[in-house]
This record gives C-alpha cells, sequence and structure tokens, in this order.
C-alpha cells in the first residue's frame, strides 16, 4: 500500500489573514522610519496587492519588509536577525510551507518590537488594540450612565 501524502504546501494556496498580519507590520515599519527620518519610499509606494492573498504574496512581502528593516536596525547599531538575513539570500522564489513563513514572521516581529522599545513608538497593533478598548469602554460607561445616572465624585 502506498501513500501519496505530500508534505509541501502549494505556494498558491489562499493564506489571506497572514497577508493581513504582515501589512501590519509594514505599517510599523514605516511608521519607524518616519520617527527616525528614513526616507524610503519602498513600502510607501502603493502596489497591486493580489485579490486573492497566496501564501507566495506573503513571502514577497515579508521579504521586502526585512529589506526596509536592515537599515533600521544598522541605524539603531541593532543587531539584525540572522534568520531574516539568511532568508534574503535564499534562491528559493518562495517559502513552500506555512509553517516555515509563521517562524519568519516571529522573527520579525521580535526586531520591530525591539526597534519600537528603543525608540518609545507604540506599535500599530496595539495601539489599534487600545483605541478599541477605550471605544468599548466609553460605550460601556455611557449605558452605564443611561441606566444608574452620571456618576459623581464623592471626593
Amino acid at each position: 500500500m502506498t501513500s501519496n501524502t505530500n508534505n509541501k504546501t502549494d505556494p498558491s494556496e489562499k493564506f489571506p489573514q497572514l497577508y493581513e498580519v504582515f501589512l501590519y507590520k509594514k505599517k510599523d515599519i514605516i511608521a519607524i522610519q518616519e520617527k527616525l527620518d528614513i526616507n524610503s519610499n519602498t513600502l510607501k509606494q502603493i502596489e497591486h496587492e493580489p485579490d486573492e492573498k497566496t501564501l507566495a504574496d506573503s513571502y514577497e512581502l515579508l521579504l521586502k519588509l526585512v529589506v526596509n528593516l536592515i537599515p533600521i536596525q544598522v541605524k539603531l547599531d541593532i543587531d539584525i536577525n540572522p534568520v531574516l538575513e539568511a532568508e534574503l539570500r535564499r534562491d528559493k522564489a518562495s517559502s513552500d510551507k506555512p509553517i516555515r513563513l509563521f517562524d519568519l514572521l516571529l522573527c520579525l516581529e521580535d526586531d520591530i518590537a525591539t526597534i519600537q522599545e528603543e525608540l518609545g513608538i507604540v506599535s500599530y497593533t496595539n495601539q489599534e488594540m487600545a483605541e478599541e478598548a477605550d471605544k468599548n469602554a466609553r460605550v460601556y460607561l455611557r449605558k452605564f450612565e443611561e441606566f444608574h445616572g452620571p456618576l459623581e465624585d464623592d471626593l
């Protein structure tokens, strides 16, 4: 009996959520570039985004992000992640395994977080979550005041 199991993932397989995560990382890197007055229009250029984001599209965006991250790390004298640096030198056109791409995403997130901490920048994702939590808290407070009346300071 033979098995026809293939361990490779088709690079054209759709992974839209993964691509969206890389777009958030793109916004983080652009904010860092602006803070450091690094004039790089590479990420700011409006490019045609693929309608159906594949694994290959996510990998291509990852490489663009790494290329833009390295000059920032050099400017801040922060070590370049050897895993990401090696990935840039690979000959493959794309990663064929989602798990590999997730591993590279974690490396990228770690590098971005290190830079943000160094510069005192709140990440785009964290800022968005904080704004959403603030909005939700205001809605709950408004509902509470509607039901119980306005809050007063007893001090």
